[in-house]
């Protein structure tokens, strides 16, 4: 069985070699025998969000996030009904600043968050390990994805990230899913259960 995963400008917006994350998700999907076709779009690329099963895009600098972000804005009610078929779509690090015109969530502009973080989370067992640098953080304090027991939340929180049936924005960087086991075998557990590979 064949997954289709999107890694959104990977040229544009590849800082703190979040693109280990991906790393991660293929690795971890080949020792479950399920192949991942990884597909890198970028500027002048196509993009139907309805061809993929994972979509994900993470960290850059901020002259690309704003040029990013024009071009996702005109994809907004796509993203919507992406998201209302409970497909996967993953923000990381300073890339959650690009998806506010969603009207899912705000954001908060600070100097900027540097440091480790050790957080909790409901997804999966275990502490997760990460590292911020941003200037953005979520503000609203709904709908939250991680307990920190260090770093930076929600609103000046300890309350970090935010999640929409399976729409996860999150300021943690490491990358994420390359630091944490159990948090990429949640997304394939999900991965799994919508492709109908339980069995």
């Amino acid at each position: 069985m064949e997954i289709k995963i999107a890694h959104l400008f990977p040229e544009e917006l590849n800082l703190y070699g979040e693109n280990g994350n991906i790393k991660a998700l293929k690795f971890y999907l080949l020792k479950e025998n399920i192949t991942p076709k990884i597909i890198n779009i970028n500027l002048d690329d196509e993009l139907n969000m309805q061809d993929y099963d994972f979509i994900y895009i993470g960290s850059g600098r901020k002259k690309n996030l704003d040029l990013v972000k024009e071009i996702l804005k005109t994809k907004k009610e796509e993203i919507l009904n992406y998201l209302k078929q409970d497909k996967i779509f993953l923000v990381t690090g300073n890339a959650i600043s690009l998806f506010d015109f969603l009207d899912l969530y705000e954001i908060d502009e600070y100097d900027y968050k540097v440091g480790n973080v050790i957080a909790r989370t409901s997804l999966c067992n275990g502490l997760i390990k990460a590292f911020q640098n941003t200037e953005y953080l979520i503000k609203t304090p709904s709908n939250i994805i991680f307990s920190l027991d260090k770093g930076y939340g929600n609103s000046c929180t300890m309350l970090e990230g935010y999640q929409n049936h399976n729409f996860y924005a999150t300021s943690l960087i490491g990358p994420i899913l390359a630091r944490n086991k159990e948090l990429t075998q949640y997304f394939i557990k999900i991965l799994k259960t919508n492709l109908n590979l339980d069995n």
